[in-house]
């Protein structure tokens, strides 16, 4: 059986803010975000930074997905963001995912689908979106009676939000591009913490 070390294997200290985010791109890359509206790329090997990305408003969280090697970050500015910090040209920001009417507190990509993923914001609303329609989400789980604040899709066929009420709601996801959006909305589990 592996030892727990009790103090940490390595520091990494660069943000000039609170770190808000925090994602595994590999077992030797990982990412950061924080309220200093910097997205940070790191090597552990190395225990430093291999690229930081400048956004324009606060970071308040993010998921990267291994399947499309991109990051989507969550806003105060109430836009969901996605990035590729792959890009040598042009801006890394690629797409910008407007509609929400609060922050958005969190964002987490679908673990088989690389153009999907959930944001959950302090408008009481969790949305599913597409990367190749920017305009509209595809569905809206509205089932929160206040914010939401934290959302997780590791387990294909569900999406889970949690809110300042309280509760955690649980969403089934059946089909990428069925058009029944009764499975989306509405089938959805009370768990009272």
């Amino acid at each position: 059986m592996r030892r727990l070390t009790r103090t940490p294997l390595v520091s990494l200290a660069s943000h000039t803010e609170a770190v808000t985010g925090v994602k595994f791109m590999s077992s030797l890359e990982m990412l950061t975000c924080s309220m200093d509206c910097t997205l940070k790329v790191w090597d552990i090997e190395v225990g430093g930074f291999t690229n930081s990305l400048l956004g324009s408003k606060a970071f308040l969280g993010l998921s990267y997905s291994p399947l499309s090697r991109t990051i989507v970050t969550a806003h105060a500015d109430r836009h969901v963001r996605l990035w590729d910090p792959r890009s040598k040209q042009g801006s890394v920001v690629k797409a910008s995912f407007t509609s929400h009417v609060g922050w958005v507190s969190a964002v987490c990509w679908s673990p088989t689908i690389s153009t999907q993923f959930i944001s959950a914001s302090f408008d009481s609303a969790t949305k599913l979106w597409d990367t190749r329609s920017t305009k509209a989400s595809l569905y809206d789980m509205e089932a929160h009676e206040d914010r939401v604040l934290c959302c997780d899709w590791s387990v294909p066929e569900y999406m889970v939000s949690g809110g300042a009420d309280n509760q955690l709601k649980i969403f089934r996801h059946t089909a990428p591009y069925s058009s029944d959006t009764s499975q989306h909305q509405g089938d959805h589990q009370k768990a009272e913490s």
